[in-house]
C-alpha cells in the first residue's frame, strides 16, 4: 500500500516540474520525459536508499560509513540512465 504522506509530495513535484517544462518549451513530450524521469528516479532512490544499507549490514562492513556515498552514486547513475533512456525512446 502506498503511503499518502510520501506519495502526495512526490506526485506534486512531478506535476509542477512537468507543467513548468511544458510552459517553457511549449511541447508536451519534453515535459513527459522530465516528469517521468523524476518519477522513476525518486522511486529508484527510495528503493536504493532502503536496500543498500540492508545489504551492507548483511555483509558486515560498517554500513554507516559506506551507505551514504554508495547510495548516492547508485541513485545518480540510475537517474541519468532513466533520463537518457526516456529521452531516447520518447523524443
Amino acid at each position: 500500500m502506498i503511503n499518502h504522506v510520501i506519495a502526495i509530495p512526490h506526485i506534486a513535484t512531478v506535476l509542477v516540474v512537468a507543467m513548468i517544462v511544458w510552459a517553457w518549451r511549449g511541447e508536451p513530450m519534453p515535459a513527459l520525459v522530465i516528469g517521468s524521469g523524476i518519477m522513476c528516479s525518486m522511486g529508484a532512490a527510495c528503493l536504493v536508499g532502503l536496500s543498500v544499507p540492508a545489504l551492507l549490514h548483511a555483509f558486515r562492513p560498517v554500513p554507516k560509513i559506506a551507505a551514504g556515498p554508495l547510495t548516492l552514486a547508485i541513485t545518480d547513475a540510475l537517474t541519468l540512465l532513466f533520463y537518457f533512456k526516456l529521452a531516447t525512446v520518447l523524443l
